[in-house]
């Protein structure tokens, strides 16, 4: 997703987010915006920027001028601890989905229509909650010029944001999960991050192989392999659960990822599952070279990426590249 003039301003709105929450004195935070602005400036023509390019270049100059090496260590280890209060209710959520298929209820908010009986049809209930709960987890965000994200409220609305409208092709997403035995996991904030491996859990016990993808190093409130580590712990996943960092950038940087993710990204034989917007802006702009393997799962928070996916602001979505 290239830049738009919406992004710029947001660029800027978090900046300043950014600098009240690390900097103490104004002169700090003066000088931490004006490396920033210099930089949007100088980069703002080249051909091919997206957000999450300047986004990643503005968490850099922010940790180097702090002398922070995670900026949003408290931010994040309030949305784990709030992840660990919730995360009951989405296991709740699913089991319960479970229950009804087993019933022949579609439950979820499927429309009821007839999936035939048996296995195929408990295959898609659950596919259906996964998806959901993914997608509702991705709410969890802090700094998004006009999405207000609240920790008390998200607690308060955990169940009604599970059962809100899902905007995707139920069958071309459920068709896809059913019939890839590979997957690549791409995380996105911390928080989130629990439920992404209640998610992989359930993935793996319907036989995928899954490989997890959160961050190398600190970029944002993104979940880093330590955030993944301490959820996969708290959920008890088996320890060959395999981890592969996609780096340190926000979404996907084919030039500061690792050798190993690359050669995973780029393998036909895995449907990339991509959380959140940071991924979906980096990656739109080359999807096409990935042959409708990609799952974007977000909450559609601005309207540049809502426009961009054809979505209304604030939808939970779930779509297939291409």
């Amino acid at each position: 997703m290239r830049l738009r003039s919406d992004c710029i301003a947001c660029l800027v709105e978090r900046t300043k987010y950014e600098c009240d929450m690390i900097f103490k004195h104004d002169d700090e935070k003066i000088g931490a915006m004006e490396e920033v602005l210099l930089f949007l400036l100088s980069h703002l023509k080249e051909e091919g920027r997206t957000p999450a390019f300047f986004g990643t270049e503005r968490e850099r100059i922010l940790k180097r001028r702090s002398g922070l090496m995670d900026p949003h260590e408290a931010v994040k280890r309030r949305s784990n601890e709030v992840a660990k209060e919730l995360l009951h209710v989405a296991i709740h959520y699913y089991a319960s989905l479970h229950h009804d298929g087993d019933s022949g209820d579609s439950g979820g908010g499927g429309g009821g229509e007839d999936r035939g009986d048996g296995d195929e049809a408990l295959s898609d209930i659950e596919a259906e909650a996964l998806v959901r709960i993914a997608a509702a987890a991705n709410s969890m965000e802090y700094g998004v010029k006009g999405y207000s994200y609240d920790d008390a409220a998200f607690k308060a609305d955990f169940v009604r944001i599970l059962n809100e409208k899902l905007n995707w092709d139920r069958d071309r997403v459920i068709t896809t999960l059913r019939e890839r035995d590979r997957i690549l996991y791409l995380t996105d904030n911390a928080g989130e991050v629990f439920f992404d491996a209640f998610v992989v859990m359930k993935l793996r016990e319907m036989g995928k192989e899954v490989v997890v993808s959160p961050k190398s190093g600190a970029v944002i409130n993104d979940a880093t392999v330590n955030d993944w580590r301490e959820a996969a712990d708290y959920l008890a996943l088996p320890v060959d659960v395999r981890m592969v960092p996609s780096g340190a950038a926000i979404g996907v940087s084919l030039e500061d990822a690792n050798p190993e993710f690359i050669r995973i990204f780029n393998d036909e034989d895995y449907l990339v599952i991509a959380k959140g917007m940071g991924n979906y802006e980096s990656i739109s702009e080359f999807e096409s070279e990935l042959k409708q393997r990609v799952l974007y799962i977000l909450r559609a928070k601005c309207i540049p990426v809502a426009e961009s996916i054809g979505v209304k602001r604030g939808e939970l979505v779930a779509k297939i590249s291409g």
